[in-house]
């Protein structure tokens, strides 16, 4: 899947998905000399609650959480010079795209209106579990009334099994790829 009508902070260039990587080529030069400006793992897009966080925003802007950073991306529409309602659902189509790959789901479609959650909360949630299990390492009580729950499936790029903590990140030991549980 590809856009050529994507901004990277004030860099415009082309947006690609492939099953590997989500790569953003800009184009530099007289003589339009193609390079490679980011390349980024898909395995490292951070999955929760089973939804890859890549979340579209309103204005045709698209937010995607890696295991180490955060990146975002402008889609605007090449008629009109500005993101409406096309550059819009262009950066739904990714973010389904994003989430279909890396969890194999066509359904449950992501758009602004029913991404209800701010990626400030789910930072917030994702550390209060993290030092729910640090209180646990230590013996401290933790106020969370979760559980820890085992989970088993499948690596989400070679199908080997995979197994840990739910919410876990385990590194598959097959394919190499990092993957949440």
């Amino acid at each position: 899947m590809k856009n050529e009508n994507v901004y990277h902070g004030k860099i415009s260039g082309e947006l690609v998905l492939t099953n590997l990587n989500l790569i953003f080529v800009t184009t530099k030069g007289t003589f339009k000399k193609t390079n490679i400006t980011q390349q980024y793992p898909v395995n490292q897009i951070k999955l929760f609650d089973g939804k890859a966080q890549a979340i579209p925003g309103k204005k045709g802007d698209i937010d995607i959480y890696f295991l180490n950073g955060q990146e975002s991306f402008s889609f605007w529409n090449k008629e009109t010079f500005f993101s409406d309602k096309k550059a819009e659902n262009e950066a739904i189509n990714f973010a389904n795209a994003i989430n279909q790959l890396l969890t194999g789901r066509t359904g449950g479609s992501i758009s602004p209106e029913s991404n209800s959650r701010s990626g400030a909360n789910i930072v917030t949630e994702s550390l209060k579990g993290t030092i729910d299990s640090v209180k646990g390492a230590f013996g401290f009580r933790s106020n969370s009334s979760k559980t820890i729950e085992e989970v088993a499936k499948k690596c989400g790029f070679c199908g080997a099994p995979i197994s840990g903590v739910k919410g876990q990140i385990v590194f598959c030991r097959y394919c190499d790829a990092d993957q949440q549980l």
